[in-house]
């Protein structure tokens, strides 16, 4: 992806012909995300219905996902990985990466950082940070031994991204495949936000993306804005209402059903 495109984000699912985890959600969300209630969708989002912490609006710091590459792994390959945050304008972040040792159905690995800190890219009234960090995929008997086994095994990573008094606690898989599996080829979709342009109107604002993906596989579309309500924001094509006058921020993240690739973008928008 190209860093400077910030119109222009973790995640991973099982497999579809994988059996569901018992200490894990059927959505992809909880599994990557799991202290971050207002990003989880169905009976959790209960935890977010108040106006002043809704899911679709951002008030504090909050992770939105992480593009790897590649999408999926095999032994020995090298994972790169994006971490995305959107928050107020100079929010002083510390890292830390973890180990989940915690984790009953995937191999925790520790990742090596790439960035000391969180790169900051003001957009309207927020700011998109991005933090980079890498590991390589173990060529362990235990990874080798699950690949053969069960077809594919998991790597889980965590990093802690604390920041004054608040703090959000990524934790995510990387699915590892037998070299010259199908699945080794599946790529992150391609988006796009085609509304809002640059400067919309008061009241309602139609929000609007596209979406080009690899083979048949369907997606999971999330918006999140700095001000103002969305109508329906898993929906591809919705309303952005009650906005305010003022520069305000919209982002658009999208994941794939089966694969779990992640893509951003993100739009600033000044209402009249």
């Amino acid at each position: 992806m190209d860093r400077t495109d910030h119109r222009a984000i973790i995640l991973k699912l099982e497999p579809k012909l994988e059996p569901k985890l018992e200490h894990q959600s059927t959505t992809p969300l909880r599994q990557h995300f799991a202290n971050v209630l207002c990003l989880m969708p169905l009976s959790l989002l209960v935890a977010c219905g108040s106006t002043t912490d809704r899911p679709d609006v951002i008030t504090k710091l909050r992770a939105l996902g992480v593009e790897q590459t590649p999408v999926n792994a095999k032994p020995g390959d090298t994972v790169n990985l994006t971490f995305y945050l959107a928050g107020y304008a100079s929010t002083l972040m510390t890292p830390q990466v973890l180990l989940d040792t915690q984790a009953r159905y995937s191999i925790p690995v520790a990742v090596t950082p790439i960035d000391t800190v969180p790169s900051e890219t003001p957009i309207g009234s927020l700011s998109l940070y991005s933090y980079r960090a890498s590991f390589t995929v173990p060529t362990t008997d235990a990874v080798k031994l699950l690949v053969a086994k069960q077809g594919y095994a998991r790597l889980r990573y965590q990093v802690k991204f604390a920041a004054s008094g608040d703090e959000e606690n990524v934790v995510g898989d990387t699915v590892v495949y037998a070299a010259l599996s199908p699945q080794l080829s599946w790529t992150a979709p391609k988006i796009e936000i085609t509304s809002p342009t640059a400067t919309g109107a008061t009241g309602s604002v139609a929000l609007a993306g596209s979406i080009v993906g690899s083979g048949d596989e369907s997606h999971l579309v999330s918006w999140l804005v700095s001000a103002g309500t969305v109508k329906n924001r898993q929906a591809k094509i919705t309303l952005w209402e009650s906005v305010p006058k003022g520069t305000h921020t919209v982002f658009m993240t999208v994941r794939g059903r089966k694969s779990g690739a992640f893509a951003i973008k993100s739009q600033e928008v000044t209402v009249n």
